[in-house]
C-alpha cells in the first residue's frame, strides 16, 4: 500500500513537471515567433535598445546589428528619429547610447535625427523614456527574442503606436536568452506599472 501511495506520487509529480515543460516551451516558442514575424510600422521614431560594447567603445556585433537594422528603417523612411537607449557600463565606464549615436553618425545620420538614451539601464526604464517622449508611434529595433517585451513594455508605458524589427541573424546561445525572455515578460506583467 505504501509503496503504491509513492509510486502515485512520483506520477503526479513527473506528469505536473511535464505539463509545466510543455507550458514554457509552447510559450517560448510563441515569444521567438513574435519576435521573428515582426513588421515594423511608419512610425516617428525607432528605439534601438543597447547592449555590449567593447572596452575600446565599439559596439558589439549584436548591437551592430541592431544598430544597422534601425539605420534600415531610417534610410526606408519609415522612422524620422532613431532614439538609442543604453546603459553606462559598470566595468569598462562606456556610454552605449553615446557609441551607439556615434556609430549612427558615421553612417550619415545628422545628430538632430538621433535622441540619446545613457540612462536605458534596462527594457522598463527605456520604455518610460520613450513614453515621456510622447512619440507618435515607435518601431522596437532589438535582437527577436526580446521583441514582445519590448513592444509591451512600450504599450504598457503608454506609447500607443508600437511595433518591432529585429536583425535577421541567428545565433544558438540567443535560446538561453529566449528562456530569459519568456520567464521576464510574465515578471514585466505583474509588477510594471507607469
Amino acid at each position: 500500500m505504501r509503496h503504491e501511495f509513492w509510486q502515485h506520487g512520483i506520477i503526479k509529480v513527473l506528469g505536473t513537471g511535464a505539463i509545466l515543460i510543455a507550458v514554457l516551451l509552447f510559450w517560448m516558442g510563441f515569444v521567438g515567433f513574435r519576435g521573428v514575424s515582426a513588421v515594423p510600422v511608419r512610425s516617428e521614431m525607432a528605439v534601438i535598445f543597447g547592449t555590449a560594447v567593447t572596452s575600446t567603445g565599439r559596439p558589439r556585433p549584436a548591437l551592430e546589428e541592431r544598430l544597422e537594422e534601425g539605420l534600415r528603417l531610417w534610410r526606408a523612411g519609415l522612422v524620422r528619429t532613431l532614439m538609442v537607449s543604453g546603459a553606462i557600463e559598470s566595468g569598462n565606464h562606456q556610454d552605449e547610447a553615446r557609441i551607439m549615436a556615434d556609430w549612427l553618425m558615421g553612417r550619415g545620420v545628422p545628430a538632430s535625427s538621433i535622441v540619446v538614451d545613457s540612462h536605458g539601464n534596462n527594457t522598463w526604464l527605456t520604455a518610460l523614456h520613450v513614453a515621456s517622449l510622447h512619440p507618435g508611434g515607435a518601431v522596437v529595433v532589438t535582437q527577436w527574442f526580446h521583441v514582445l517585451r519590448s513592444e509591451w513594455a512600450l504599450r504598457r508605458a503608454g506609447v500607443t503606436q508600437v511595433s518591432g524589427a529585429a536583425p535577421s541573424r541567428f545565433r544558438a546561445t540567443e535560446l538561453w536568452y529566449l528562456f530569459r525572455d519568456s520567464v521576464a515578460l510574465p515578471v514585466y506583467v505583474m509588477t510594471k506599472a507607469p
